[in-house]
């Protein structure tokens, strides 16, 4: 019966009943990544006795709360390291065995949790017989920054924490989801934005095979993911702003949680000035646990096996453009610096192809192709020469976004994703009576979304709608008050960026 007691590998947990979906809140995963786990990988979860609450969200992972909070990216729950946790709705905790959709929250890697209204998973699993997980994992430096090369004779620094935290939560979900009423054999993960990265990054990590069967990803930057080498200057730059020497870095194990969030937050806008294009926090190619570049994985055929939906939001660069820092080039001076850090002999070809540049439009155009629309049509070209790939780009806009001048900006395909036109970002965005026909391009979405989650295949199972992906048509869904297929969508940019080099 939903909301009875559910019995875990580690223990009894609580959870409740919410318009008739089964939901449990705040679920450790592995257990606080603090005092002599802070910095190091994932522990599993600890043996429990009696009954566990799980009726209240967890801790959102440390983070610039005053940025998070304006940029809609996190609740009102408090910020602690221990924050390890996951969310999960189901239509009924019983024996069915439902697929399972695990939702990866974005925020460039430093803003963000799973508990964001923007992200509840009630109607998505209603409507499709799913069950839906958010997750939480380490953000920033505490997540993101590679300290490895400190490492003397005592182990105190493992690299790719935040990505770890991804695969302890799979690995828990692998070995408990059966008790929510779900089939740990058939999990789909799908997020956005850094968490679109994540998946992306995910499909090439040896120790995350057999953790899921289907993979999307929205609006990812997949060739945001570095070497060590490209890495180091970030590690070097932090604890340059908190004035340790490098003979010093163990102090960061001790170091209040507050100084390594503004120090965080403090690196974040000062590569936004020297290294635009580049993301401060992210993966790291170590060898070992991300033996490789995702990109150069899939192209050289390592991975296999998992069914791709992929797409990005033709106006991604227009929410940035309203930051601060931006995060991505959104002007001509930082587009500049960006292909001279970069590939400085593409800047001609490439800021010709955009008509009227410097203007605004076309600036912002080559934003979003540089860091999202590119490197995901890269991913999916190389994806797709070994399994079933589908693209999508997501075109619809509100009268309010069309008002505001964002358009179908970075994000906004995510309440279409979860239906979640109560949350805050929701209600603004289908002010003025646009909330009909927000909910019927909704409804096509999470149709699309949810026969991936069952089938590997968006369509329905009576016929095909959306044709598969390939270097040959570039078949791609365009989302918008009617959706389309369009072939090979912006084909002169596509072209006019083959073979750029990128930050490495």
């Amino acid at each position: 019966m939903i909301g009875s007691i559910v019995t875990t590998a580690k223990g009894h947990l609580q959870g409740t009943v919410e318009n008739g979906v089964g939901v449990w809140k705040g679920v450790r995963y592995a257990r606080a990544p603090i005092d002599e786990l802070r910095f190091r990988s994932p522990e599993p979860v600890e043996r429990w006795n009696g009954v566990l609450d799980a009726v209240n969200f967890g801790a959102v992972p440390p983070q610039p709360l005053e940025r998070a909070a304006r940029m809609g990216m996190t609740g009102s729950e408090e910020m602690d390291e221990d924050c390890l946790f996951l969310n999960i709705w189901s239509p009924n905790a019983d024996d069915r065995k439902r697929p399972v959709m695990v939702w990866i929250p974005g925020g460039a890697y430093i803003t963000g949790s799973g508990s964001i209204d923007m992200y509840n998973g009630h109607v998505l699993a209603k409507t499709g017989d799913v069950v839906v997980v958010s997750i939480n994992y380490r953000l920033g430096a505490l997540g993101y920054l590679d300290f490895t090369e400190w490492n003397h004779e005592e182990e105190l620094f493992d690299s790719n924490l935040g990505l770890r935290d991804q695969v302890a939560a799979l690995k828990w979900i692998k070995e408990n989801i059966v008790a929510f009423g779900g089939d740990p054999e058939n999990v789909t993960v799908f997020g956005e934005s850094a968490g679109g990265n994540a998946v992306t990054t995910l499909l090439t990590v040896p120790s995350a095979r057999g953790l899921f069967k289907q993979a999307i990803a929205q609006s990812p930057a997949p060739t945001s993911v570095y070497g060590k080498g490209f890495a180091r200057q970030f590690s070097k730059k932090f604890l340059d702003i908190l004035g340790i020497e490098e003979n010093e870095v163990d102090v960061l194990k001790t170091l209040p949680v507050q100084k390594i969030v503004t120090a965080s937050y403090e690196l974040l806008q000062q590569n936004s000035q020297d290294l635009p294009g580049s993301l401060s926090f992210g993966p790291v190619v170590d060898g070992d646990f991300l033996p490789d570049y995702p990109l150069e994985a899939i192209r050289s055929g390592a991975t296999a096996g998992i069914p791709l939906l992929i797409g990005t939001n033709k106006d991604e660069a227009t929410l940035f453009d309203q930051m601060d820092p931006p995060l991505i080039p959104t002007t001509e001076e930082m587009i500049h610096k960006m292909f001279e850090n970069t590939d400085p002999e593409a800047e001609e070809r490439i800021t010709n192809a955009y008509l009227t540049f410097p203007n605004k439009e076309p600036t912002l155009g080559l934003g979003r192709d540089a860091t999202f629309h590119m490197p995901s049509v890269w991913y999916a070209e190389a994806y797709s020469r070994q399994e079933k790939t589908w693209m999508y780009r997501f075109d619809y806009q509100t009268p309010s976004l069309k008002f505001s001048k964002l358009g179908a900006t970075h994000g906004m395909e995510i309440l279409y994703v979860f239906q979640t036109f109560d949350s805050i970002v929701g209600k603004r965005i289908t002010a003025f009576g646009a909330k009909r026909a927000a909910l019927k391009l909704s409804r096509r979405m999470q149709g699309n979304w949810i026969n991936f989650a069952k089938y590997g295949n968006p369509n329905p199972p009576e016929g095909e709608v959306w044709p598969k992906y390939d270097e040959t048509n570039h078949y791609t869904m365009i989302f918008d008050k009617r959706d389309y297929i369009e072939k090979d969508p912006n084909r002169v940019h596509r072209l006019v960026w083959e073979g750029v080099r990128i930050y490495k």
